[in-house]
């Protein structure tokens, strides 16, 4: 597989799904071309796309545009924040339409110590109240709070739903988008979105 040609066709296609990063592309390209060869040969295309795809939500974000998807590490730098960081996110996507505010994440020095335990999360969507129980692993992303995000975007009824993909290592990319957009990833890449 030629590489250069690889990243172009696929910033193409991220170009029809509305993800302008095409300007971006030797930045893009030099991040994934800098990697050993040997390494890159043994990768598999799911792998550099999941590679070149999140380091696009990068360069979105760096870029002041609107966000047009969340990338975070599942493995988190400070996990006392996990849930504010991650309803920011998911609010920060959304254009408007998934109002977060007045979160609340009671994390404990102890869990935090231990590695394990649970803490309360408690936040506003739209004026209505949720609360989550965050699962703590260690420096580990609770997964859990995937599904939750998802019955709490399903019970707003915009007409949107949250999607997820991986980078197939550690990087998990959301969306917030309709079901036609996530059949045409779909369509576009041989790959499915996870509906959460």
């Amino acid at each position: 597989m030629e590489l250069r040609a690889f990243i172009h066709e696929n910033l193409e296609k991220l170009q029809k799904l509305g993800l302008d990063v095409l300007s971006e592309e030797e930045t893009l390209a030099e991040g994934i071309l800098c990697m050993p060869a040997n390494m890159l040969e043994d990768m598999e295309p799911s792998q550099i796309f999941g590679m070149l795809l999140s380091s696009a939500g990068a360069v979105l974000e760096r870029s002041g545009r609107p966000a047009e998807m969340y990338v975070f590490d599942v493995e988190l730098p400070d996990p006392s924040q996990m849930c504010t960081e991650f309803l920011q996110g998911i609010s920060g996507i959304s254009g408007g339409e998934l109002e977060i505010t007045d979160i609340e994440e009671a994390y404990s020095e102890e869990v935090l110590e231990a590695g394990t335990g649970t803490w309360p999360v408690r936040f506003l969507c739209n004026q209505t109240a949720y609360q989550y129980e965050a699962n703590i692993y260690y420096d580990w992303f609770d997964t859990g709070l995937l599904a939750f995000m998802g019955r709490v975007v399903e019970e707003q009824n915009t007409g949107r739903r949250l999607y997820a993909f991986s980078d197939g290592f550690q990087d998990c990319m959301i969306f917030y988008r309709t079901k036609e957009w996530a059949e045409n990833f779909k369509e576009l890449f041989h790959a499915e979105l996870e509906r959460l």
